[in-house]
């Protein structure tokens, strides 16, 4: 169960902050909820809050990952395979289902898979299309918020930490 202060992850990937259980009635009775705000600004607009029912707060949210958890995300970096070449609405469709898993392993492959994927493009000279280039940079930022927050180091100090740590980096 999460409490107050806690900094959870919803199915999006985006980080928020516990600030207070209230009990709301959005059309089925009272109920306890989680009322989150953002940690990070995103595209909400000032003052955005979330609600989550605590009965569901399990399913629809998850924990940051701890120091130890991003290290070996970090680390298996280099070694991890990328997914095998698809076609572009194959690959969008299975990126997509991976991205809500919440799999942090298998996001960490999407990345490295689309980033290998670009240079490709590049090499041959031809576009990265906008959905995989959107989609990369999200999941760059997301997995770099979550490790800042991990690590305990500046959001722009993530990239740095990666590369100095393993040689490669996220985008």
């Amino acid at each position: 169960m999460f409490k107050l202060g806690d900094k959870v992850i919803d199915k999006s990937g985006k980080i928020f902050e516990v600030q207070s259980i209230e009990d709301k009635d959005f059309g089925a009775g009272p109920e306890p909820y989680f009322v989150l705000k953002p940690f990070f600004s995103y595209d909400f607009n000032p003052g955005y809050l979330a609600f989550i029912p605590v009965s569901r707060a399990e399913t629809l949210l998850r924990p940051i990952m701890n120091k130890e958890e991003a290290l070996q995300l970090i680390d298996s970096f280099p070694t991890l395979e990328t997914y095998p070449d698809a076609s572009p609405r194959e690959r969008k469709v299975y990126f997509t289902k991976v991205v809500a898993s919440g799999d942090r392993l298998d996001v960490l492959r999407v990345i490295k898979t689309l980033s290998e994927y670009r240079e490709e493009r590049l090499r041959e000279n031809k576009p990265f299309s906008d959905f995989d280039k959107r989609l990369l940079q999200n999941l760059t930022s997301l997995l770099n918020h979550e490790i800042s927050l991990a690590l305990e180091i500046p959001l722009s100090e993530v990239s740095y930490f990666i590369s100095s740590r393993t040689g490669n980096t996220l985008l």
